[in-house]
């Protein structure tokens, strides 16, 4: 009896804070849906919202992240969202998140640190270059929120209706200007 060769899914997990998702996040999810079946987002620092650093909450996270990818076409069987708290122990939560998270077969990341311990692990690193970090960068958007709307072209449109829905503008401007 023959069960045949069942072709395991390819995955690619993607960490980040996403605060906001900008379109250098986009891309990178588009990127590696180029070669994957799959890709596991995981949203970081989830424990954390309403400062500065970190001004949405884990759910508006996974909310900007799922509309966006829906209104892009891309099928919700080709990602997982899953939020992570930190340990602020950085070999400990990647073992943690390895067990929270579907198998895969790679770790996608533009931080050099993350690269290392998860090249360290043994895992498949694949280390992103950065697609234009002066524009698409949380720290640049969340500043230009404090200032300015310069901030809605350098996020994907859902995610700038999402944050105007959640009054997300002036909740940074709260909360970084004092």
């Amino acid at each position: 009896m023959s069960f045949g060769c069942v072709r395991l899914s390819r995955r690619v997990l993607y960490p980040g804070r996403f605060q906001p998702f900008h379109l250098g996040h986009l891309r990178v999810v588009k990127m590696l849906l180029e070669s994957f079946d799959e890709i596991v987002i995981v949203v970081g620092s989830a424990q954390e919202g309403y400062t500065c650093r970190n001004p949405f909450t884990a759910g508006e996270r996974l909310e900007m992240i799922r509309e966006t990818l829906l209104a892009e076409g891309i099928d919700p069987r080709r990602f997982w969202l899953i939020p992570v708290p930190d340990l602020n122990k950085p070999l400990a939560w990647t073992s943690y998140v390895l067990g929270l998270i579907p198998g895969i077969d790679a770790v996608a990341t533009g931080n050099p640190h993350v690269a290392g311990i998860y090249g360290w692990l043994g895992l498949r690193v694949i280390e992103i270059t950065l697609y234009k970090p002066e524009l698409y960068n949380g720290t640049r958007i969340r500043y230009l929120m404090t200032y300015s709307d310069e901030w809605m072209n350098r996020v994907p449109r859902t995610v700038a209706e999402y944050i105007i829905r959640v009054n997300g503008v002036s909740r940074v401007r709260k909360l970084c200007v004092s």
